[in-house]
């Protein structure tokens, strides 16, 4: 059984890391690094609009206040979880400015459905 939990949890680790490295393809060294603090409590995420800049190596430090969260950033190939009372680092590659969704998801099989706590991000 421990042997099973360690193979899940590697797994989880994988497929979180393999979904960051895709976010950070493409970025020049000495980019700029530009960090945002997300808060997600009471099915709220706190700010819920974020602007960053267009090139910017961007790092998402993301809390849970009151339960676990699956956090989606559309447009950037970012998922993860934040589990209750912890704090979760993600990064990406602001690589196309424009207006994009983030928020928490419902797995339903292979789709992925807003649980209706969602934000905004701008790349300007």
């Amino acid at each position: 059984m421990k042997k099973l939990s360690y193979v899940i949890i590697l797994f989880f680790l994988i497929g979180c890391a393999g979904h960051q490295l895709k976010a950070l393809e493409g970025m020049p060294p000495e980019t700029p690094v530009q960090r945002v603090n997300l808060k997600g409590e009471d099915c709220i995420w706190t700010p819920d609009l974020i602007r960053v800049k267009h090139g910017n190596h961007v790092i998402l430090d993301v809390e849970s206040i009151d339960r676990d969260y699956n956090f989606r950033l559309k447009g950037y190939n970012l998922r993860f979880k934040i589990p209750k009372g912890k704090k979760v680092s993600a990064e990406f590659y602001a690589s196309r400015a424009g207006t994009f969704e983030f928020g928490c998801y419902i797995e339903k099989g292979s789709r992925y459905l807003w649980g209706g706590m969602v934000g905004t991000l701008i790349v300007e």
